[in-house]
């Protein structure tokens, strides 16, 4: 499979922050497009060292519309699709709730059968190589991101930036270097 790699909000978009966890100058701990980033940079890195094809469609700075990276998806697809390929859509992401919670860990969301078999994949890949965080089990989702996307389509909430423990685990490298590993193993190996 080849990925076509989302990572989430940009750089802009309003409420995607760690919301009630500041710093000592007040300044909240954790943008969501940070980690969001940090994970796909890491991810993308692992790709090209290994020779191996990946798609990335947004950028830390711009915050792309929901339409747009559906766009953007789909002509990769088609590209990919050309070429004999199979293009798998992963949007990676980080939860929050707009005040401090009790909710943790990850979830893998899907909107149709092939992503869910590669949402449970990805999930027990994750779970038996010890992700760090507790994993639900996969989800249905009506996101637009996995709803008008030609591919089988995954979205990774990779923690809750609201809750304390998820927070500290997601402003570690140790953690982002780990999640993107994970990823890559896991999309080498569906």
């Amino acid at each position: 499979m080849t990925p076509i790699i989302d990572t989430g909000h940009g750089y802009n978009t309003p409420g995607k922050r760690s919301e009630g966890f500041y710093d000592t100058k007040g300044r909240v701990l954790l943008k969501e497009n940070s980690v969001n980033e940090a994970v796909g940079n890491k991810l993308s890195f692992l790709f090209w060292q290994n020779c191996l094809e990946a798609h990335f469609i947004t950028n830390e700075w711009y915050d792309v519309s929901l339409k747009d990276r559906c766009s953007i998806e789909n002509k990769i697809a088609k590209y990919i699709k050309s070429k004999s390929g199979d293009p798998v859509f992963i949007s990676i992401h980080a939860d929050a709730f707009h005040v401090k919670n009790k909710a943790k860990g990850g979830t893998f969301f899907y909107n149709s059968e092939r992503g869910k078999v590669i949402a449970e994949k990805m999930t027990n890949y994750f779970r038996n190589n010890g992700y760090g965080l507790s994993l639900r089990d996969p989800k249905k989702a009506n996101f637009k991101v996995l709803r008008d996307t030609n591919s089988p389509a995954i979205l990774f909430e990779m923690g809750f930036m609201t809750t304390q423990s998820d927070l500290e685990k997601l402003l570690s490298d140790e953690f982002r270097n780990k999640t993107a590993l994970l990823l890559y193993e896991a999309i080498i190996n569906l």
